[in-house]
């Protein structure tokens, strides 16, 4: 009787194990899960950057060739 009470004792205190072991996982999860998602938006913050910046590139790249044209009017005497 004693090797039962024994037995189901160390299963009662496995299955606390289990519950404790299961609460560090989903906590674990959930700091992962939320470091995922700042990752992600400050990815999305650099690609809207990136965005702007070849737009001014571009732009820039315009206004240097209206500059060019306008300085190519002039002559050096």
């Amino acid at each position: 009787m004693a090797e039962i009470t024994d037995a189901f004792d160390a299963i009662e205190r496995d299955g606390v194990r289990v519950r404790e072991d299961s609460g560090s996982v989903a906590s674990i999860a959930e700091e992962r899960s939320a470091a995922t998602e700042q990752v992600s938006a400050s990815t999305q913050q650099t690609s809207a950057s990136a965005q702007q910046i070849a737009a001014s590139a571009q732009g820039l790249a315009r206004t240097a060739e209206e500059l060019e044209r306008l300085a190519a009017r002039f002559t050096l005497a």
